[in-house]
């Protein structure tokens, strides 16, 4: 799936919607042996689509969650940091 393209670096979106996970289930498994970095896609609220680039530490990032993209482009996915978590 193509990524869409960000015009400015640090961006800061919210996940509207997990479009694949590099994890089958879309959850970080609980064995730290069994976690792996890689791409898991989002649809952010502001309607675009694009491939995060994911450290083992990170989970799939969760609708509602706001993620902040630091640095990457659209070929080689985004690197993220979460930036806040609703309240439930």
């Amino acid at each position: 799936m193509a990524s869409d393209t960000l015009e400015t670096i640090p961006f800061r979106d919210s996940v509207e919607e997990l479009v694949s996970s590099r994890y089958d289930d879309n959850k970080r498994p609980e064995s730290w042996d069994l976690r792996k970095p890689g791409k898991d896609v989002v649809r952010l609220k502001s309607g675009k689509i694009i491939s995060l680039q994911s450290d083992g530490g990170q989970s799939p990032p969760k609708p509602g969650w706001v993620i902040l993209l630091t640095d990457g482009n659209s070929t080689e996915g985004y690197h993220w940091t979460l930036y806040g978590i609703p309240k439930q």
